[in-house]
């Protein structure tokens, strides 16, 4: 499977198939198919955050856009902004750690653990 297509359907960033989250915002520990720890150390997830932001801009902005130049009234512009951050949130949230999670991988790499073989001395 390649990355893009593992990023879209939010899955391990190391070996591309195991899924990232076991609930609808719950984020699993480790891969069930390499067993590869996703969270590196305590605060791991906090760039993920700003890939949040840059998604959410990305998102907002041609809306806001489009509402501004069609003069919306303030009270209208305000109810469709929070309205689409507040639907839009979870699929944010989900794509910023799973973004985060491939970029990692790229930047600094790391190999999921060896299967312990069943003739080695500590299996």
């Amino acid at each position: 499977m390649s990355r893009m297509r593992a990023l879209v359907n939010q899955r391990c960033p190391v070996c591309l198939q195991g899924p990232v989250f076991s609930g609808f915002l719950r984020t699993r520990t480790h891969c069930p198919v390499c067993d590869i720890r996703f969270q590196r150390e305590s605060g791991y997830y906090l760039n993920a955050m700003f890939v949040a932001y840059v998604l959410g801009f990305l998102l907002l902005a041609p809306l806001a856009l489009v509402l501004y130049f069609n003069a919306v009234s303030p009270l209208l512009f305000t109810l469709i902004i929070v309205s689409v951050i507040t639907l839009l949130w979870p699929l944010v949230f989900r794509y910023s750690r799973v973004i985060w999670l491939h970029a990692d991988q790229l930047m600094e790499p790391r190999q999921a653990p060896a299967a312990k073989d069943a003739s080695s001395p500590d299996a």
